[in-house]
């Protein structure tokens, strides 16, 4: 498990730290509001690898669910507006016959208000602001066997430590009706393939990430299955910038697993 807190630790450097504009923080997580009580979940791999030329790259089980918890109204932006509880579990570490055991990391869970306007699906909002955040009312967070705590800012950080998937600037679309593989048995969906990369550099290291996505609307939430890999490249701080260098590469593919109803939050909130 001590690779898993590094890996974490990577994470959150390549997506807070070379970034030089607004923060890239993506809100490519969530394309739509289902109705409340339901909840999607995904299964899949990430890959970490040491550079173009590990002979070992390690592999853990990944999985990720998103439920819809609850109604409220709730004042934002001067307003009181329809809002909802979305609830977003993160499990990363090794699969076995017991399920995935996360080790000293832990699950993650993030249970946050969210109005309801504000989930549009689209890269930025009607004055061209882009939707980098998941904007909140309240929230609250717990990391593996810590106590749950109220989150501080207005806003959720989707990217990189609850998903890979950013916010891409310019997506490019692939296919309109593509099928994309699931793992939920007997599930045939049509979904728009897209593609998008995010670069976030400085003078020493450079962070580039590409992704293919697959949206449908016949999917709790948008997503049916996503695919990045998010490669750090370093070099002298002097050096010019052919002198970049692969470090390290993180991969993840995560696909469908199963839809459900009457979900039901593991949060206790005031």
């Amino acid at each position: 498990m001590r690779w898993m807190n590094q890996l974490a630790v990577g994470l959150i450097v390549s997506g807070a730290s070379l970034w030089n504009g607004p923060a890239a923080s993506g809100q490519g997580l969530i394309y739509n509001l289902p109705e409340d009580g339901t909840s999607v979940e995904y299964e899949g791999t990430l890959t970490q690898s040491a550079g173009e030329q590990d002979p070992a790259p390690l592999t853990w089980t990944s999985q990720l669910t998103l439920k819809s918890v609850g109604r409220e109204q709730a004042e934002y932006e001067g307003r009181t507006q329809p809002c909802r509880w979305i609830e977003i579990k993160v499990v990363t570490g090794t699969s076995g016959a017991a399920g995935i055991d996360p080790g000293p990391v832990g699950a993650r869970i993030y249970k946050v208000l969210v109005p309801e306007a504000r989930i549009t699906g689209e890269r930025a909002d009607a004055d061209a602001v882009p939707n980098d955040f998941l904007p909140i009312v309240k929230g609250y967070r717990r990391l593996g066997e810590d106590q749950m705590k109220e989150i501080q800012t207005p806003a959720l950080v989707i990217y990189p430590t609850i998903s890979l998937l950013a916010n891409y600037q310019s997506p490019e679309v692939v296919a309109t009706a593509d099928v994309p593989e699931v793992l939920a048995p007997g599930l045939s969906l049509s979904a728009t393939r897209m593609k998008g990369q995010l670069v976030m550099e400085r003078a020493e290291s450079r962070s580039t990430n590409a992704g293919e996505y697959w949206v449908s609307p016949d999917v709790p939430f948008g997503l049916a299955r996503w695919v990045v890999s998010v490669t750090r490249e370093e070099k002298e701080t002097t050096a010019p910038r052919s002198n970049f260098r692969p470090v390290s590469t993180v991969q993840v593919d995560m696909k469908l697993k199963r839809i459900r109803e009457n979900a039901e939050s593991e949060l206790v909130t005031p």
